[in-house]
């Protein structure tokens, strides 16, 4: 099917052959297909003469089967050799085939060698101990608060209570809203839950949304009238609530199962952390450019994945920048497997392989796998000393956004004291 005919540094030249029935096969296939869709004055669909054909389609026909040739061999010659292309544009002046005869040509590809990785020995990797005992307690409440009950209270609001509250645009004679919100979860924007911590049931106020970067046309002011207030209560921890909780039949199972739980899910975020942390040093010790089709080609593969008909510019450079790294990812431990001559064999790839993979991608990934952790298991690993209330987690917090909520006077106007705030502000 093919042989490599020259290799000179980073270029390989191979000469392709394709048998003349294989040849012949594919120039019926193309020839059926115009046939199949070709209307012409006097002949019935799909029973235009050949001759009319070959003199209007000939070479056109010649031309997609040479395409359809050398798109098939060149995956077929590049999932034997294990080589990544500099350019997915090979080099080669390539002949038209002629139905009936052995059809050969020759290509030159242009190879992607990835600089030989550094600092794969010895990466260090901090990962957050875990303080059993204060991840049970947390994980138990969590579950308590979400069977929480609410119960009317006869008192001004107080952190954590539940408000239930009607609101209705200034001027307008429809039914009011209903709504409730928990304060301290800043449900419907910054600054509501103080304007009710503190309030009674029957308390009434006004206000609307205001920006600090100024706006021409502000948000309209709402009346609104505090309904009820109520109580969080939560379940007493007893085989009651672990029964409801877990279907567990007492208060220790319940524990044992969420101490399992918790274990569990730490060793699945330490693995995760483990082989992300080294990744990433790996990356930053090692800057190269790759191939830009080959991210180009990923980039494409994520946008279609998304589903978008015309994502923006900021989702494509994003996306790029997430193929571009899942690109270098790829290269670089590929790399050192094969620095480190980690081997694959034939019995690994078919125990492995699935019925849509080829086996160049189990390959791939059995390979880079092995790279992963032979550079774990040269890795200088500790495990940070726990301190309560140092390692909490923020990156999933939301911006602080420039809208919040004011309190307005009965005549629309802001209260004194917040047009004293904006004044000291400016």
């Amino acid at each position: 099917m093919y042989d490599i005919v020259k290799s000179e540094e980073n270029r390989k030249t191979v000469c392709f052959t394709e048998s003349s029935d294989r040849i012949s096969s594919h120039f019926r296939d193309i020839r059926k297909q115009i046939t199949k869709n070709l209307e012409i004055p006097g002949f019935r669909p799909g029973k235009v003469p050949r001759s009319i054909i070959e003199k209007q389609y000939g070479n056109i026909i010649k031309a997609e089967v040479a395409d359809i040739v050398r798109r098939e061999l060149t995956s077929e010659m590049l999932e034997k050799e294990d080589w990544i292309l500099d350019d997915n544009d090979p080099e080669g002046k390539i002949e038209l085939p002629a139905e009936e005869k052995a059809y050969t040509f020759e290509l030159t590809f242009s190879l992607y060698e990835t600089p030989e990785p550094e600092s794969i020995d010895g990466i260090r990797i901090e990962l957050p101990s875990l303080d059993i005992e204060t991840a049970v307690e947390d994980t138990i409440e969590s579950f308590r608060e979400k069977m929480v009950s609410f119960e009317t209270v006869d008192r001004p609001s107080e952190e954590g209570d539940l408000v239930l509250l009607e609101a209705v645009p200034t001027g307008d004679s429809g039914e009011p809203q209903k709504f409730s919100i928990r304060i301290g979860e800043s449900q419907i924007g910054t600054g509501f839950d103080e304007l009710v911590l503190g309030a009674a049931a029957g308390t009434q106020f006004m206000a609307r949304m205001d920006s600090d970067t100024g706006n021409d046309n502000p948000h309209p002011v709402h009346k609104f009238r505090i309904t009820d207030i109520r109580h969080p209560v939560l379940p007493e921890l007893n085989d009651e609530f672990a029964k409801k909780a877990a279907d567990v039949d007492s208060v220790k199972d319940f524990r044992k199962k969420v101490e399992e739980s918790v274990r569990n899910r730490y060793d699945q975020e330490m693995v995760y952390i483990k082989e992300r942390e080294a990744i990433d040093s790996l990356l930053e010790s090692n800057p190269f450019t790759p191939p830009v089709y080959m991210v180009d080609n990923l980039t494409q593969d994520y946008l279609e994945r998304l589903g978008e008909e015309e994502p923006g510019q900021e989702t494509i450079e994003a996306t790029k920048e997430l193929a571009l790294k899942k690109v270098r990812e790829f290269l670089v431990l590929r790399a050192v497997a094969l620095k480190e001559n980690i081997e694959i064999t034939e019995e690994d790839i078919n125990t492995d392989k699935n019925p849509e993979e080829s086996a160049a991608s189990v390959l791939d990934r059995l390979r880079n796998r092995k790279a992963v952790e032979l550079i774990l298991d040269r890795a200088d690993i500790i495990e940070k000393e726990y301190r309560k209330g140092k390692d909490k987690d923020t990156s999933g917090e939301e911006p602080e956004s420039s809208w919040h909520w004011i309190s307005v006077q009965d005549n629309g106007t802001e209260p004194n004291e917040e047009i004293a705030k904006k004044e000291e502000q400016s």
